[in-house]
């Protein structure tokens, strides 16, 4: 946590609502933990520990593969103690960006996700490179967070949000995890680097492919709302693992006895085995494991469904094969038509052919989702071309020779089939088949 003049500090309580159709884990239905990659955002180091630490230590204790990206170093902090104090923004030099303290909450950081269990951890950066930094925070009379004035201009907030996004994006195309978790639009208790976060993982969505987007996206629940109609799962997670990881966060939590700590501002909140959360977006055809239904989270924050599943292996290798001979009779019989011309002739059977075995191609990759069987109708086709070519001498279907169109013929229709396949292959690999791996299933 990072802030600024305290005054009457309200925080949220963890675990005080539950509803009655709440589920119990983030995961989707028929993901078991031990198959499941699990992406957590947030702002600053010790966040990820207080919000959310009781359930990524029961996570990574289930098998899961569970991974925190960070936004900021926390630049901005207040310290608590004397060992580090002239770190503290309260009183070092303004002209101090923080640096220092930014490197020591790496390292409490580093022993926190031990505590939890975690290995999985990188840090935002903006897409041409650079982080964000902390934007800090002050307390409003009321007691909710606000902006800090003394907020840098290469801090999160006030970065374009397309920045925070593309880098949030970047991380989840590289883990494709099927749960994404952050915090809800109110940023748990209103941190404005809580709010932000919030908006550039919601931002990131639709910047990504179809085949990367998470089955489902979770948010830290702040304020109980008894009229939110938004799914909520309520999950009780490892009190021990998330008190040893709050404490490593030394320059930021005092954990004290009886399962309670404070920040530097010295308000005493309970530390909560159970931590809650609300759906804020689910691809569609996805729901919560344990769940009648899904509770519609919007229309803006709904994404499609990206792949259905692949055919079986044998049902789809018969498929390409017979595309593939299909393609290469039919092209074997309208080869051999030539429009002929004043001085001139179009071999316009041959070129249709070609086109048909590129079409097949990439049909058959969409269709078989499968990238070793791409290549099979044009393999087949080139196959049967070869059959009509070297069969009897008295009866053969294809000439390929230069001494007449009807030969020139024969030449586009064997070489361009070969050409044609690779074609399709390529623009298959980048288009239908991106992100799919060899058996069909989303890498």
């Amino acid at each position: 946590m990072t802030e600024a003049d305290p005054a009457r500090p309200h925080y949220p309580q963890q675990g005080a609502h539950r509803d009655a159709d709440a589920v119990e884990t983030l995961l989707p239905e028929g993901l078991a933990a031990s198959a499941a990659t699990v992406l957590f955002v947030h702002a600053h180091p010790d966040d990820e520990s207080a919000s959310t630490g009781a359930t990524m230590a029961r996570l990574a204790r289930e098998g899961a593969a569970v991974h925190l990206l960070t936004m900021s170093r926390g630049e901005m902090g207040e310290v608590i103690g004397p060992e580090h104090a002239e770190l503290d923004v309260r009183t070092r030099d303004p002209k101090d960006p923080g640096d220092a303290l930014g490197a020591l909450r790496e390292t409490e950081l580093s022993a926190a996700l031990n505590a939890l269990g975690v290995t999985g951890h990188r840090f935002a950066e903006r897409p041409k490179g650079g982080a964000f930094r902390d934007s800090g925070m002050s307390w409003a009379a009321d007691g909710t967070a606000a902006p800090d004035p003394r907020a840098a201009p290469d801090c999160l907030t006030r970065a374009e949000l397309s920045q925070a996004a593309a880098a949030v994006a970047a991380e989840i195309r590289r883990l494709r995890p099927e749960v994404v978790v952050t915090y809800d639009a109110d940023g748990g208790y209103g941190h404005p680097d809580h709010r932000r976060t919030h908006e550039a993982v919601m931002a990131a969505l639709p910047l990504l492919p179809d085949d990367a987007l998470p089955r489902l996206v979770w948010g830290e629940e702040g304020e109980v709302d008894a009229g939110d109609t938004r799914r909520q799962a309520v999950i009780r997670g490892d009190l021990a693992a998330k008190e040893r990881a709050m404490a490593a966060h030394a320059t930021q939590i005092r954990v004290d006895p009886g399962h309670t700590f404070r920040y530097s501002n010295d308000v005493v909140q309970p530390i909560s085995p159970v931590e809650t959360y609300r759906l804020l977006a689910a691809r569609a055809g996805a729901r919560p494991a344990g769940a009648e239904s899904v509770s519609a989270p919007g229309p803006e924050t709904e994404a499609a469904d990206p792949d259905r599943e692949p055919a079986g292996l044998i049902s789809s290798a018969i498929t390409a094969v017979a595309v593939g001979l299909l393609l290469g009779f039919l092209g074997t019989m309208l080869h051999a038509s030539v429009a002929y011309f004043d001085g001139w002739y179009l071999p316009w059977g041959a070129i249709l052919a070609v086109l048909g075995v590129f079409t097949g191609t990439v049909w058959t990759a969409g269709f078989t989702r499968r990238r070793g069987l791409t290549l099979m109708p044009g393999l087949a086709a080139f196959a049967l071309i070869g059959l009509f070519t070297l069969g009897r001498s008295d009866s053969r279907l294809v000439i390929p020779t230069l001494e007449a169109p009807i030969g020139v013929a024969g030449i586009i229709w064997t070489l361009g089939t070969v050409l044609a396949t690779a074609v399709g292959v390529v623009i298959a690999d980048r288009t239908v088949l991106r992100g799919i791996g060899r058996s069909g299933r989303r890498r």
